[in-house]
């Protein structure tokens, strides 16, 4: 592999300090000038997502969330935008209104937007919308959802997906769900697992892929015909799930990759990328079965001769190396490139003219933009300071790009795809709402951590800064384990409303995440409250004893995930916080092993819990063996319908708190999963959580 250069693209908005310890007054804006950013600005910003590139190559079309705190309730339609002329030129496309919600949008033609949405039809259906006079047509009209809809020209064909029963098409499996409505009982008979997943508990239905042909006459896009299930013949176990899937360019083929049903899905990893003709005439074709693990990703190149996609080769391994496999059509040869690079993409699409591949990539605090030459497996690093959300290639030396990063929420770029230039700005949403408000970039420093090897922390620093001041810290724990913090703009656990109630927030990017190379994430194996605990101590103690600005007894933690199981270790190791918060952690590893959906998580990082060598380790680094050495008062948080880390576990940790007397508190909330989603939930969620840690260190400003 040979390095061609690592490039700085983009750096917009905020600011870059040069010493974390010193950092100038200079960097900073004029406090009379500037207000705190709060929670009620945040959860109304508008959300940006997937922008579309026309045909001719002259227009993005992208939808667009608002919700609205008073009225409590979210809108979602399509903007237009002339990327030569900018956030100037931004339109609606469709209509904005409350409670209803157009997204999945692809281009038909030059004219033509096609959209999911439901209006006034029985379900989730197509729609498509003109964009010279703004006309919206009803396409389909089934009594089931569809989503995810995609579009081949060549071809006539539109694919989506839609969940339905074994045997059934889209609307007989509504007529079948009604049906067993109207059953008298309520008793579910499970054989295997899954028996629930993430948030939803499984039933008799499955995801499965779908294609149509479709007419455009007079300007008008119509279907005709009865739609096909194109993988119900696939050999093995019936429920095959594609999750991920395109048109091959001639559109007579259709790429998809879905994990491998079967007893062992709770606690195996392996997916398979298949092949299957756009008629449904045959099977779908594995083009991975030698591959035990994961796979993800899978992208047609435009010259129609290849395919690629992201593998890995652990079974059971949810975090192992994503490799990056390039498969000749002709040939049916694999080859992996740039083997010996010790990354791991989380996406990839070709260039146009087929000869590169671009990628998104892990890469310390950010989440970059690279390409990679397929012939002799050059890197060239395209972007730096901030995530990389979605890319698509615009000419073969420009890109169109949603980033973010802790200053900004996600906006639409075009970049130069190998050189330094200034990227241009297409959207702007929210810059004049954010203009006024503090919003604190990142300062980054190093320091020596566990295995004696380099760690990186991130600093934001508090509205009204003055560094002759002392300052309360808000120590916020990531989750994963095997991922990162990265640069990037976040509803949930957003830093900046925690530096805006005037907290330093410190983060580790401890042993285990994902952006320092595959040994620093493999670390983590059986190894969950050693390295990363003394990786958190020691960045604390290092920043504390590199600042004059912090107060080194007024310091707070925070977790979610296993942040929170954290928050339950660091209980039972050190008194050294005025107060934790802990959402959906684990208060046992025991418990855990048996009691969450994907089993091969706990199996792999922890253990399996009645194999005696697994099951020392796994008490080894139980949080629940050192219940008798808490102090530290906890906020709990938990949520009923979070199957990844079940509700039991907050009970548990709270129950053990009320048992030895230490100030507690317990959040619930009923209609949430491991992640909050609603927007006034998510204010109840900040209320609670700064009010707790405001107790403590005596700095709360903002209250729901």
């Amino acid at each position: 592999m040979k390095f061609q250069g690592l490039y700085s693209l983009i750096f917009f908005g905020g600011f870059s300090l040069a010493d974390f310890a010193k950092p100038k007054l200079t960097s900073f804006p004029d406090w009379t000038k500037t207000e705190r950013f709060t929670p009620d600005d945040l959860i109304q910003l508008k959300s940006l997502t997937n922008p579309i590139i026309s045909p001719d190559k002259s227009r993005l079309v992208y939808s667009q969330s608002t919700y609205n705190k008073t009225l409590d309730q979210s809108g979602r339609n399509l903007r237009l935008v002339d990327i030569k002329k900018g956030f100037e030129s931004v339109t609606d496309l469709t209509p904005f209104s409350f409670n209803q919600s157009d997204s999945s949008q692809t281009w038909i033609n030059n004219d033509l937007v096609a959209f999911t949405a439901i209006r006034k039809s029985p379900a989730q259906n197509l729609f498509t919308v003109s964009t010279a006079d703004g006309s919206v047509r009803q396409v389909t009209n089934y009594t089931n959802s569809i989503n995810r809809v995609i579009y081949n020209p060549i071809a006539n064909k539109i694919a989506f997906i839609s969940s339905v029963y074994k045997g059934m098409n889209i609307d007989e499996s509504t007529k079948e769900s009604e049906r067993l409505s109207q059953t008298p009982y309520s008793g579910v008979v499970y054989d295997k697992l899954f028996i629930r997943h993430y948030n939803t508990w499984i039933t008799n239905k499955r995801i499965q892929l779908f294609t149509v042909d479709t007419n455009i006459v007079g300007g008008v896009l119509t279907v005709s015909g009865t739609p096909i299930n194109i993988v119900e013949k696939y050999a093995g176990e019936w429920g095959l799930e594609p999750t991920s899937y395109s048109f091959s360019p001639d559109g007579k083929n259709i790429l998809f990759v879905a994990k491998i049903e079967g007893r062992e899905e709770s606690w195996q990893t392996k997916a398979g990328i298949f092949t299957v003709p756009a008629d449904g005439s045959t099977v779908p074709v594995m083009l991975n079965s030698d591959f035990d693990g994961a796979a993800s990703s899978p992208v047609y190149s435009p010259n129609g001769k290849y395919i690629a996609w992201l593998q890995m080769a652990t079974r059971g391994y949810e975090s192992d190396q994503n490799q990056i496999i390039l498969y000749d059509i002709a040939t049916q040869k694999i080859k992996r490139l740039v083997s010996n690079w010790n990354r791991s993409p989380s996406s990839v699409k070709f260039s146009q003219d087929s000869l590169k591949l671009f990628m998104t990539v892990p890469y310390e605090v950010d989440e970059a933009l690279f390409s990679l030459y397929i012939d002799d497996e050059s890197l060239i690093r395209i972007t730096k300071n901030g995530t990389v959300h979605t890319y698509e290639e615009l000419t073969p030396n420009k890109l169109i790009v949603t980033m973010s990063t802790f200053v900004y929420p996600p906006k639409v770029f075009m970049i130069d795809a190998d050189s330094n230039q200034i990227p241009t700005q297409i959207t702007s949403e929210n810059d004049k709402n954010l203009s006024n408000l503090w919003l604190s970039d990142i300062d980054t420093f190093w320091f020596d951590g566990a295995l004696d090897e380099k760690v990186q922390g991130m600093v934001l620093y508090p509205y009204g800064f003055d560094p002759s001041k002392k300052y309360p810290i808000a120590f916020i724990v990531h989750g994963g384990p095997q991922n990162s913090w990265r640069n990037q703009w976040s509803i949930v656990w957003n830093p900046n409303t925690f530096t805006n109630q005037g907290y330093v927030v410190v983060i580790i990017n401890f042993h285990g995440g994902d952006a320092y190379g595959q040994k620093f994430t493999d670390s983590i194996k059986r190894n969950w409250g050693t390295y990363p605990y003394e990786d958190l101590m020691k960045g604390l103690d290092y920043f504390l004893g590199n600042t004059t600005y912090t107060d080194s007894d007024n310091v707070v933690a925070l977790g979610a995930s296993y942040g929170g199981y954290m928050m339950n270790w660091i209980n039972g190791h050190t008194n050294r916080f005025k107060a934790l918060v802990n959402h959906d952690g684990v208060f046992s590893l025991v418990s855990m092993g048996y009691g969450t959906e994907e089993l091969w998580f706990n199996e792999h990082d922890i253990g399996i819990p009645w194999v005696s060598t697994d099951r020392a380790s796994m008490e080894a680094h139980n949080p629940e063996r050192y219940v008798a050495n808490w102090k530290t008062p906890t906020l709990v948080i938990h949520s009923d319908n979070d199957y990844r880390v079940p509700l039991t576990e907050g009970i548990s940790t709270f129950t053990a708190l009320q048992r030895r007397g230490i100030p507690s508190r317990f959040l619930y909330f009923p209609d949430e999963s491991h992640v909050i989603s609603k927007p006034a939930n998510l204010l109840k969620w900040y209320s609670e959580v700064l009010k707790w840690i405001g107790f403590y260190t005596n700095t709360t400003v903002w209250q729901m």
